[in-house]
């Protein structure tokens, strides 16, 4: 106890302050003199604290006009600013916050849901799956006099998209802003025009309905659930509405502040709380990672998918971890080449509509991040032979023999067609990052197909080795980006091969290099498999793998450790004692990020018992 509490008193004061024209956002909902054990509440004595702090120590609280004018170079924020925003629109913000704000000064942003406005006194709000009374909510009158005051800003929280809408056909509620929704009665999903207009629509009825009854058209959009894409926020910007509010704990500059995010304090937190969270923003916990299988899930019988989702569930909660690489395609011969896809495409076959329900499960009762597995280029299609990659064979170019059977990351036509999986995933999935399979490489005898040769026939060797490692670390920047315009928060890693790092010179082998990983990628998913790698001594091979990483600056801080559950040559499970004796090779030379691969839930493979004892973030780094 007292080793953490020195680490948390050496890390409260080093946290540096904010520099100027940036700032951070607090996102806060109702307020009650007693807590009612709702986390989305803090009691009005907790908030008055929370001000307080804020003015004892330098923070200032601005508007949403100082921000568009600090934007426009019109003005500088000042050090520690502070964006303030409340978020549904609850009779307490009139008769709680406002009162408050008035004391200490504090200008701040209420967003509120038109459709709830608009029901009449002593009928009932649907809320959520609850309904809440119309006396629960501001009156027009009330948000009249408060924008009037000059401190608030009254931001649209959207007209009727605070609710889910059926986003899969095992029936998950998902947020309406970002959600294609899915009809069992057709077995079709919401199609790219109704979608954007039923968007369109709602966010142009609220500003209507805001602008008829205050007398101004909302300036900021306030997403349900911080969940919005790209395509949402420009019908938001099409509506006048050029600031979107969203979710997330990092420091805001003006310069990109089209997005604001936003810390939600939550679970009425007391001063310490409060302190330490405003002095942690941030932060970002260590990576602990399983790695599962969606072929592990499967089964042609719908009840076996959800005893075997149950038991996952189960299993993921237990270990008290924070990630989950899944599966998003299907392999059942495990050669590493897709055959066919676990979400709808245009493409692909579709072995079944699981992704999106296994990862809005594993998100919403694991409180795991869960990254798409995805090949980058291995997919078994009927596709024009000038898209694979082809290599040079005693002098003749013909497709790979490599049992990857990739496609060309050169071809034009190739990289659009797997851009559009890619986009095909990001609608109808919710997840929070992708990781890059480790199909993606070229070999020193690789790329001779015609796109290929034509950018690397003019340059030397040396060159040539560089052309393709960048080929493909652009080329999944460019997948990332199909992501993103409809997951923009997502996250990246891709998996790398350790000999790369083990033996410089085998980057020529595999076109890819450690550095190029940690400067195109948040995460490198290392695969520190020593059986794959024929180690003749496992242990010390490992131990040298980690001192490798730690040679490159800061690479130990973006490297997911992955290692190996199964002994491939012999297709024997690695024993728990042995599993156990690497975590703790990784723990005692500072690795903060490792994870294991393949997760086998159903023979209970690694042993649970040690996983919750070496994987848990309630132990390591903080429990030793």
């Amino acid at each position: 106890m007292l080793r953490l509490t020195l680490l948390l008193v050496t890390l409260f004061f080093c946290q540096p302050g904010l520099a100027d024209n940036r700032f951070i956002s607090l996102c806060y909902h109702d307020v009650k003199d007693e807590w009612d054990d709702d986390p989305m509440t803090v009691t009005t004595e907790n908030l008055i604290s929370h001000f307080s702090w804020l003015k004892e120590h330098g923070y200032h609280p601005v508007s949403v006009q100082d921000i568009l004018d600090a934007k426009a170079g019109k003005f500088r924020l000042p050090e520690k600013a502070v964006l303030l925003s409340f978020d549904d629109g609850y009779k307490n913000f009139y008769h709680k916050i406002y009162p408050a704000l008035k004391l200490f000064n504090y200008p701040a942003v209420f967003g509120v849901v038109t459709s709830w406005l608009q029901v009449a006194e002593g009928e009932s709000v649907q809320y959520g799956d609850q309904q809440k009374a119309r006396e629960d909510f501001l009156s027009w009158a009330q948000i009249r006099e408060m924008m009037n005051s000059g401190l608030i800003e009254i931001a649209s929280h959207s007209h009727d998209l605070h609710r889910g809408l059926q986003g899969n056909p095992q029936g998950n509620s998902q947020p309406a802003a970002i959600t294609r929704q899915y009809f069992p009665a057709t077995g079709l999903y919401e199609n790219d025009f109704h979608y954007l207009q039923r968007v369109r629509d709602d966010l142009k009825r609220s500003a209507d309905i805001l602008q008829q009854y205050t007398g101004k058209r909302p300036r900021v959009m306030v997403w349900p659930y911080g969940a919005y894409s790209r395509e949402t926020q420009a019908i938001a910007r099409q509506q006048g509405m050029t600031l979107s509010l969203a979710l997330d704990s990092k420091i805001n500059a003006v310069e990109a502040v089209d997005v604001i995010t936003r810390h939600l304090v939550i679970d009425n937190p007391d001063i310490n709380h409060y302190i330490y969270s405003m002095h942690h923003l941030e932060d970002q916990q260590p990576i602990r990672v399983a790695h599962v299988d969606l072929d592990y899930i499967y089964d042609p019988n719908p009840e076996q998918i959800n005893a075997n989702l149950s038991k996952l569930l189960d299993r993921i909660k237990q270990m008290r971890i924070n990630t989950v690489y899944l599966q998003a395609f299907s392999d059942p011969d495990g050669d590493g080449n897709t055959d066919a896809l676990y979400f709808p495409n245009r493409h692909m076959p579709v072995k079944a509509d699981l992704f999106n329900r296994i990862a809005w499960q594993l998100k919403t009762r694991a409180q795991v991040n869960v990254y798409a597995w995805l090949p980058v280029l291995s997919f078994q299609s009927d596709v024009p032979e000038d898209w694979w990659v082809y290599e040079n064979k005693n002098g003749n170019i013909i497709k790979s023999t490599n049992n990857y059977q990739r496609l060309s990351p050169f071809h034009p036509d190739a990289r659009r067609w797997v851009g559009e999986i890619y986009q095909d995933l990001a609608k109808t999935s919710h997840f929070s990052g992708i990781l890059f399979h480790d199909d993606a490489f070229l070999t020193d005898f690789e790329d001779f197909s015609p796109y290929a040769v034509t950018q690397l026939k003019s340059l030397p060797p040396a060159q040539q080795l560089d052309k393709k490692i960048t080929a493909l670390s652009d080329f999944t920047h460019y997948l990332a980006e199909q992501v993103r315009f409809y997951r923009p928060e997502i996250k990246t890693a891709r998996n790398m091969y350790a000999n790369v790092v083990m033996q410089p010179v085998s980057s020529e082998w595999f076109a890819q290099t450690l550095q190029n990983f940690l400067d195109n990628y948040d995460y490198v998913a290392l695969m520190a498999m020593p059986y794959i790698e024929n180690a003749e001594h496992p242990e010390s091979w490992l131990k040298e793998l980690i001192a490798k990483v730690a040679a490159h600056p800061d690479a130990l801080q973006k490297t997911v450790f992955e290692l190996q559950t199964v002994d491939w040559r012999t297709q024997q499970k690695i024993p728990n004692d042995t599993l156990r004796t690497h975590l703790q090779i990784l723990q005692r030379h500072n690795v903060m990020n490792y994870g294991y691969y393949p997760d086998d839930f159903h023979i209970d493979s690694p042993s649970l018992s040690m996983l919750k004892e070496m994987m848990t973030l309630e132990t390591f780094p903080y429990g030793i």
